[in-house]
């Protein structure tokens, strides 16, 4: 009989403790987790395995599971667990610890890691811009004269282009090493690749816009609708910036645009959604913490330079049109700098849980990983009723 050698990383569990998974040691694999798991298919049940690989310190295991993005985190494990092992916390962990071991270079991971780097966070970009602005003279006579934000844009523009840049190589670099872990260390059965990467991917792109599989989570609803404002709120707001964008460079389209604007209207509806889908997900993770379980610092930076955006994006139209020079500059230095901050941390914060958790969907449908069984249906109804 061969010997099967398993390599076990000693500190896994002390990092997996560390970004919100501490409760991981009290899971006895009782199994209940995914019995009740609506989103938990019979052929790769989760998260009973990803919670035994995290506790033997199986890393290898862990960063090429597609299952640790499959899943939600919508609660329901945690809440009828009956050991207070709170696999959904842990999963919420395990996903941070694995871009945070994709992402380059990895200090940056660390510096998104705890609160007590945040002063490094927003320094960055602060003295970034007053540095720039101030050497190419676009802060000299700035309360004087109509309120314009366009002085600023050329020289931001180049910034933000930048920026973009770097971190579009390293989300690629990281999402290749995914792929690839993903394609070497699970099993492929018949159905590998017959569905083709194309069709695989417009099936990834259906579930995340949909939200489908959301719906499916039973102990916390309010999280869905939260996460659906924000999601379209800042999906509102990305297309916005496009538009203005190519029209100001490419067109030279006139702005400030007027209130009636459609694009305008559109923009202020994001914001407004956005900033309603942030205080629905801090009232969930606040008022309803049973069923939505313990937040983690990431959680929190991430809703947090969300919900920001959205509201000094307002105060910056509610000042420019109140002739507010004063407010209406400050409000937009700051929204450039938190805008920056999502954009220029996206690699390393909870905000690439969205790209990754659509690679791992698209390789779920291009490897033939099955969906749900229905035919659980009633098992899990009849587990939830006993626990």
């Amino acid at each position: 009989m061969a010997n099967t050698v398993i390599e076990s990383d000693l500190s896994l569990v002390k990092d997996i403790a560390k970004l919100g998974g501490g409760s991981l040691k009290k899971c006895f694999q009782c199994a209940t987790c995914s019995v009740v798991c609506n989103l938990s298919s019979d052929d790769r049940p989760f998260p009973r395995k990803e919670m035994i690989w995290a506790q033997w310190g199986l890393k290898d295991k862990l960063l090429s599971d597609p299952d640790v993005w499959r899943c939600y985190q919508c609660g329901d494990c945690s809440v009828y667990c009956p050991r207070g092992a709170k696999p959904a916390e842990v999963m919420g962990a395990i996903r941070n610890y694995s871009f945070k071991n994709y992402a380059a270079p990895k200090f940056m991971g660390t510096l998104l890691s705890s609160p007590k780097y945040l002063p490094v966070l927003f320094g960055i970009p602060i003295v970034l811009f007053l540095l720039v602005l101030s050497a190419l003279g676009a802060l000299s006579g700035v309360l004087s004269g109509p309120i314009a934000f366009t002085r600023f844009d050329n020289y931001v523009d180049v910034i933000f282009i930048t920026v973009s840049v770097l971190v579009l190589l390293a989300l690629g670099s990281g999402i290749l090493k995914f792929w690839q872990n993903m394609d070497n260390n699970n099993a492929h059965g018949d159905r590998y690749g017959k569905k083709g990467i194309f069709q695989s991917i417009l099936l990834a792109a259906e579930e995340v816009l949909t939200h489908r599989n959301f719906k499916k989570c039973d102990a916390n609803n309010l999280r869905y609708t939260g996460h659906l404002a924000l999601f379209y709120g800042f999906i509102a707001l990305f297309i916005v910036t496009s538009i203005v964008f190519i029209g100001d460079r490419v067109f030279h389209m006139v702005l400030p645009m007027s209130q009636t604007n459609p694009v305008k209207i559109f923009a202020n509806l994001g914001a407004i959604a956005l900033i309603i889908g942030c205080s629905v997900a801090v009232y969930n993770r606040v008022g309803r913490r049973t069923q939505a379980g313990e937040s983690s610092y990431y959680d929190w930076l991430f809703l947090g330079i969300l919900f920001f955006i959205g509201v000094s994006g307002l105060l910056t139209e509610i000042a420019r049109l109140a002739g507010l020079a004063p407010v209406a500059y400050w409000s937009y230095f700051v929204h450039l700098v938190l805008v920056f901050c999502l954009i220029a941390y996206f690699p390393y914060s909870k905000f690439a849980h969205l790209l990754y958790r659509f690679v791992a969907i698209v390789y779920a449908r291009y490897a033939g990983m099955s969906e749900p069984a229905q035919a659980a249906a009633s098992e899990t109804t009849e587990a939830k009723s006993v626990a």
